[in-house]
Order: structure tokens, then C-alpha cells, then sequence
């Protein structure tokens, strides 16, 4: 059965005296059915359903003798819990009562009887000055100038009233991301609001509840939770009013996607980042908004926010490990030493930006590089000196600590052992001392040219050391014959 749209346009265009070929070719529909078409009366209104039942068009449907049990099915009462009953329970229970037919005429029936819910209007309302601020985030992925593509994520924060926004690129969307980048937005804003709206992120909200009254309580993870009363802010999963829409924060994502991503190009992520910047500066301080008419920094003025006490680089992320038998503590893949003696105790690591402080208790046991040079573990000299004191033990305990510092100290050390295999635990220890004199860099330096040169031993990298700077030719002069 052809579309009333479609019968409207074969009426205009024989109307019009054109061909019926030519119809046909225009509409794909055949000569015999434009004929038919002609005789039928003119459409005056697109209305499917009375149109259907005014020309008689189609079989009768099988369902329509099931009229009285889909009702019925409808009107049961129900757990509430159990939700309205849906369409395909219907089915089944038709199925049961010997209906053949197909399954849309059923849902389409149901669909028609179903009681119309009344809707309730949604409350639109401006947040008070200070009162609001909304976060989220968001992701998009970008083609560089160069072709490649990478997935870039965002961490979105606005204040209601004035509309000032802060976004900050992130990695991830773990908690710590969540804490860092929420307790800078708030240095940006220069100050914490009263209220802050959060999407359903994992990272914050642990699980919801709802409640035979029709409410929801949020469960919040407990970090998170630990900020939010660091900062003395109140959290909420979505707006009030609006339990049903993430609205607004959703808006503020497509904002960042739709104003700033969108006909930009990237030479990479260091440059998204420096446009990001400009582009916040516009937005904020020199652009009227949509919204309200006024520039957002003029409005922020007016923001009675409340003082920030924590800074997104110093704040302390705890988190509780064990000791592990190698006076270590791991944390994502990164050692951090402790002493000896606190083997198998529960320490708190204070996760800063850039720094992480171990306490047992009350006690600072250490404090080492957040992320360590060579990306795997940081050992303090001290606990290093408790690895040493078991003679026998020594040598491999140097070792290992050179072989944490870099891969290539590996291919170094193999070669010394097995050119060595008696004598490598003097060379070790020298070149462990070496190290602790002129640190990691310099060491790792002397080792590259060491294998470029061929030449395998502590006097060599000592050599090398005092001749910093030199040619590689000289340099291998002053070695000597190769070892």
C-alpha cells in the first residue's frame, strides 16, 4: 500500500498533465497503480490511521479479535517493582490463548490501549549566584594534521550563574582524574560553590537507591565523598527538578564539542591544549553569553564562592598498601621504598601531584618522585643501605637497583657478567657508587657510550665519566685497547 504522501504526489503530477511514464519514472510506482490512484479522492490531510480505515486498505489484522485480553492484560494490577507489563509479556500470553500472527500487530495494538501516563512540565530555573557549578566528562576523537587519530577526553566544569568554564584534558576517567581536575576547575573559578552537579560517573557515584516514595538516594564512593567535604561542597547526581535528564551537564559537554572541537585543526595534543586555552580566554572574558548577555567573568565578580583550601597538585590522594617482603610498596605499576622493619604493615600512601609521602600511622617513613625517572620504582639511599647488609646478598641487591634505572643497563650488565663472570661484583658495586655520586642521567650516558665503545668495566665508565665531553674517538684513545 503506497503512503498518502506518496498518492498525494501521483494526484499533483497527473494533475499537472504529466505522463503517467513519466510519473512512473519519477515515483516508481506502476501505471496501473497511478490509474487507481487518479480515481481516488484527493488528499486533503497526511493522517495514516484514518486514511487506512476510510479506503478499507489492507487484510483485517488477526490481533483486533484479542482486543478484550490485551485490555485486560493492561488493567492487572501490578507490583511496583514489576514496572507496567510490557509488550512482549502481552505476546506470550496471546501465543498461550492461540494467537498465530505476527508480533508488530500485537505492539501496535498495545501501544494504542496502552493508558496515556500524564506528563509533568520540566522546571526551568537560574542558579543563584555561587549556588551551582556542573561537571562532566567528555570525549572526542580528533584527526591531527599528520592523519593520525586519537581519542582525546575532557574533564567540563561550569558555574550555573555566571556560565565561567573550566576544562582540562585529561588521560582517564579515574577518581584521582575526577579530584585533580574538579580541584582545578575550582582554582579557576577562584573559589568553591555551594552545590556541584555530577553525571553518573562510576568515579563518584558508587550506586543509587530508589525509594518507594519515587526518590533516589546516591550512594557516593568514599574518596570522593572525602573531597567533597575537603572542600566543603555539595554534591548532587542531577539537577533538582530534572531527576529523570542529565540535561544541563550534557549540554555542557556538547558546548565543548560543538564550540571549540569543531572546525579546528590540531597539530597534536600539546597544541589542542595551547587552542584550548585561547579559547576558554574568549569564552570567559571577552564573549557575551547566549545565556545571559553578559561576559561570564563579569558575572563571576558577583559569585559569592566559598575559599579553596586545597590545591590540585598538593592535595593527598590516600590509599592503603601492604609492605611487600622487598621493603616496597606498589602503587600502578611503581615501587616505592620503605624500611626494612615495617615488612607486612598496612602505610598510607599520600598521593600528590607530583609527590607521594608514606605514613605508618602518624609516622612519615618516606616521601620519594611521584613518577620516577626511570618509570618503575624510586629507592631511597637509606633503604637502599638496609638491602646491603647482608654480605652475600649485596652485590645483587646493587644490581637489581641499576637494572631498575633502564633497559639498556641490562645489555650492559650482560656483557660485563659474562666477560666478567668472576669479578662482576666489584665492577657492580663501583659502578653502583658511580651512580650515587653523578646520578642517574650521567650514569645511563656513560653506559650508552660505554657499549658504543665496546668497553665493559667500572674503570671505563670512570673513564668516560672524567672525559665528559670529549669525541668518541678521543675518548676511545684515552681507553685504550678495546676490552
Amino acid at each position: 500500500m503506497y503512503s498518502q504522501l506518496e498518492r498525494y504526489v501521483v494526484q499533483e503530477l497527473r494533475d499537472q498533465n504529466m505522463p503517467q511514464g513519466e510519473v512512473r519514472e519519477l515515483t516508481g510506482i506502476s501505471e496501473r497503480s497511478i490509474s487507481r490512484i487518479e480515481t481516488e479522492e484527493p488528499i486533503k490531510e497526511i493522517d495514516k490511521e484514518s486514511f487506512r480505515k476510510s479506503h478499507n486498505m489492507g487484510r483485517p489484522s488477526r490481533v483486533t479479535e484479542y482486543e478484550d485480553q490485551i485490555r485486560q492484560c493492561l488493567e492487572e494490577p501490578r507490583h511496583k517493582e514489576d514496572g507496567p507489563i510490557k509488550s512482549q509479556e502481552i505476546l506470550a500470553c496471546l501465543r498461550q490463548q492461540g494467537y498465530t500472527g505476527g508480533k508488530t500487530a500485537v505492539y501496535e495494538l498495545v501501544r494504542r490501549l496502552r493508558p496515556k501516563t500524564k506528563g509533568r512540565p520540566i522546571v526551568r530555573f537560574e542558579g543563584l549566584p555561587g549556588e551551582f557549578s556542573q561537571h562532566d566528562f567528555g570525549q572526542r576523537w580528533v584527526t591531527f594534521s599528520d592523519g593520525t587519530r586519537k581519542l582525546i577526553r575532557f574533564f567540563a566544569s561550569r558555574l550555573k550563574y555566571s556560565r565561567y568554564v573550566d576544562i582540562e584534558i585529561v588521560e582517564n576517567e579515574q577518581q584521582e582524574t575526577v579530584v585533580r581536575s574538579l580541584l582545578s576547575a575550582f582554582e579557576h573559578f577562584g573559589g568553591v560553590p555551594m552545590i556541584g552537579v555530577f553525571d553518573n560517573m562510576s568515579t563518584a557515584v558508587k550506586s543509587r537507591e530508589i525509594r518507594e516514595d519515587g526518590s533516589v538516594k546516591v550512594y557516593w564512593t568514599e574518596r570522593f565523598g572525602q573531597l567533597t567535604v575537603d572542600c566543603g561542597l555539595v554534591p548532587l547526581a542531577c539537577w533538582p527538578y530534572r531527576p529523570q535528564e542529565k540535561g544541563s551537564v550534557e549540554n555542557l559537554v556538547g558546548f565543548v564539542k560543538g564550540n571549540f572541537f569543531c572546525g579546528r585543526t590540531f597539530k597534536d595534543v600539546d597544541d589542542i591544549k595551547g587552542q584550548l586555552q585561547e579559547w576558554m580566554a574568549h569564552v570567559n572574558d571577552e564573549r557575551p553569553c547566549d545565556a545571559t548577555g553578559e561576559i561570564p567573568a563579569e558575572r563571576l565578580k558577583r559569585e559569592p564562592l566559598q575559599p579553596l583550601h586545597h590545591q590540585a597538585q598538593s592535595y593527598a590522594f590516600k590509599v592503603s598498601v601492604v609492605v611487600r617482603p622487598t621493603a616496597r610498596v606498589h602503587y600502578r605499576g611503581i615501587e616505592y621504598s620503605v624500611p626494612a622493619e615495617t615488612l607486612g604493615q598496612t602505610v598510607t600512601l599520600h598521593l600528590q601531584q607530583r609527590q607521594v609521602a608514606i605514613y605508618l600511622d602518624d609516622r612519615l617513613l618516606a616521601e620519594h618522585p611521584r613518577f620516577p625517572e626511570n618509570g618503575k620504582s624510586s629507592v631511597l639511599p637509606e633503604h637502599a643501605e638496609e638491602l646491603f647488609q647482608i654480605k652475600r646478598g649485596k652485590p645483587y641487591a646493587q644490581r637489581q637497583l641499576l637494572l631498575d634505572l633502564a633497559p639498556i643497563v641490562e645489555s650492559y650488565l650482560t656483557e660485563l657478567v659474562h666477560r666478567r663472570p668472576l669479578a662482576w661484583e666489584e665492577d657492580v658495586d663501583a659502578t653502583y657508587q658511580l651512580y650515587q655520586r653523578i646520578g642517574r642521567s650521567d650514569l645511563l650516558a656513560a653506559i650508552e657510550l660505554a657499549i658504543e665503545l665496546h668497553c665493559f668495566g667500572s674503570e671505563y665508565l670512570l673513564e668516560i665519566v672524567e672525559h665528559a665531553g670529549a669525541t668518541p674517538l678521543a675518548l676511545s684513545q684515552a681507553l685504550g685497547a678495546q676490552s
